[in-house]
């Protein structure tokens, strides 16, 4: 099978570099074309244009960093859609609305083209080791055919029906990950106000019920003030206003996320937007007049 990938940000550059590694022939596109030259060197060919990434491919991938973005990629001129022809297989593994997802799967459709879409959950390492969440909407016959490509990107892969629900998924499980590093950062700061040694603990949070990794990392390294980015903060701000649109769709309430979401911005106000989500913890710092280390 003949892969194109287009988006070599944090997560594409793993994920390519396992495609690579697996055996796949590879073409690939990024806006910014000198993080093309890596792979290049690796034996993939490198294209100019969307359009001319999915030319003489079987498969097309792309992971982008908002819908406005997939808008241009996908729909823009020298889009994917202005070069993909009929029997290839798109898959869209971005954080985007679901209506984002359903708006694709329609375009590709009237091509004669197969869509899935198929976001991740994981960040910057577990790109690089194979080891994301991988989930998938669509034909399940399609997602059956890809499915071994995605096994070599993910340690797990699931598949969730029909268009749009995976990306659904996706908003799903960034919510719990906007509300656990928030919980995460009102506890540490709470703790070291109390005069608890930080140390000990997150040594209960490593073993307590309610643990869990994304606690257990963040929480660790936050202690060690290492906000280097594996999902950047200003991802996450965005991604809470796209769950915010989501939950309105079926009047489903949020009130916590909210919470989250004001702080966010806060620390996104502050500078640190292209620091690790954990930033957040910053903008409450700043508030409560105290460094958590």
């Amino acid at each position: 099978m003949k892969i194109s990938y287009l988006g070599l940000g944090t997560m594409g550059n793993g994920m390519v570099s396992n495609l690579l590694k697996a055996g796949y022939e590879l073409t690939v596109w990024n806006r910014t074309a000198e993080k093309c030259e890596p792979f290049a060197r690796k034996g993939a060919r490198v294209a100019e244009t969307p359009a001319g990434a999915v030319r003489d491919v079987d498969l097309v991938m792309y992971m982008l960093s908002n819908d406005q973005t997939v808008e241009e990629v996908v729909f823009g001129t020298k889009g994917i859609l202005s070069g993909i022809k009929e029997g290839q297989i798109a898959i869209d593994m971005s954080t985007v609305l679901p209506a984002t997802s359903l708006g694709e799967q329609e375009a590709y459709a009237k091509r004669g083209v197969d869509f899935l879409d198929a976001p991740v959950f994981g960040s910057k390492q577990e790109a690089a080791e194979a080891k994301l969440w991988i989930m998938a909407a669509g034909n399940k016959a399609i997602f059956e055919k890809v499915k071994p490509v995605l096994e070599h990107l993910g340690q797990t892969v699931h598949y969730f029906g029909k268009s749009g629900n995976a990306t659904a998924m996706k908003l799903v499980g960034n919510l719990i990950v906007a509300l656990e590093l928030e919980a995460l950062s009102e506890g540490l700061i709470l703790a070291q106000k109390a005069g608890l040694d930080l140390k000990t603990v997150m040594e209960v949070v490593k073993v307590a019920d309610f643990r869990s990794p994304l606690l257990v990392n963040n929480g660790q390294n936050i202690l060690k003030r290492d906000f280097s980015t594996s999902f950047a903060l200003e991802l996450m701000l965005k991604d809470a206003g796209l769950i915010e649109k989501f939950a309105a769709s079926f009047s489903s309430p949020i009130p916590a996320l909210r919470v989250a979401e004001k702080n966010l911005a806060s620390a996104v106000a502050l500078g640190f937007g292209k620091e690790n989500a954990s930033a957040l913890i910053k903008a409450l710092e700043k508030e409560a007049d105290v460094e958590v280390c």
